[in-house]
């Protein structure tokens, strides 16, 4: 989803908004959220919740990603900057909170692989998240480069594109990681680990080697 989305960015600034002297700012308000709401993600997890807080910011990258949708398909509003700019800090404010916090859970799986099986095997969970985040990463370069070639992305064109060629840069920067979100939502809601199951696997993982 990220990989899809970031490297559609710049052609969605040059493209679909034709502000190629705004792009810095988009790209940088892809990362300013996380100075911002970062900080807070343990007060907010113990307010509502570790689900919840997925849920919650989840929603908030999708509602981001539906406004850029919705802007970008009106021809009012899709020169509108500021639309533009509010509408990018929403949608990273929600990715970067949940897909940063979803490192916290490998330290959660390695404990339960150990509550279950005695063997704390650290080395081989951390090795498979890291595979499959660069295969991730991997199939998330090669998807805006399929698409582009689907609607007849114009290479040599440095100004306009077709009507399709925009539609499809903007199925990269909001449909196609909308509905990617929503499968994250669908993998979370399976997750059972909570704060109080993890503190009972921990204390009887230290009770093991106690005695």
């Amino acid at each position: 989803m990220m990989a899809i989305g970031n490297s559609a960015g710049s052609y969605y600034m040059i493209y679909n908004v034709h502000a190629p002297d705004m792009l810095p700012y988009f790209m940088a308000l892809g990362s300013l959220p996380a100075f911002i709401f970062m900080p807070l993600v343990p007060a907010i997890k113990r307010t509502i919740g570790k689900k919840q807080m997925f849920y919650v910011f989840l929603s908030v990258a999708i509602l981001g990603m539906l406004m850029l949708y919705i802007i970008s398909s009106n021809e009012t509003l899709k020169n509108n900057i500021g639309l533009v700019l509010a509408a990018q800090f929403i949608k990273s404010t929600g990715v970067i909170v949940a897909t940063g916090y979803m490192w916290a859970l490998v330290p959660e799986v390695i404990s339960y692989g150990e509550y279950k099986t005695g063997k704390r095997i650290s080395g081989i969970v951390n090795a498979l998240t890291g595979i499959f985040y660069k295969a991730g990463m991997a199939l998330g370069g090669v998807v805006p480069g399929l698409v582009l070639t689907y609607v007849e992305f114009d290479k040599d064109n440095a100004v306009r594109q077709s009507a399709l060629a925009e539609k499809g840069i903007l199925w990269l920067v909001a449909v196609i990681p909308a509905v990617l979100l929503v499968l994250a939502m669908y993998v979370i809601s399976k997750y059972e680990l909570d704060d109080i199951t993890i503190d009972k696997i921990n204390q009887d993982i230290e009770s093991r080697h106690t005695y």
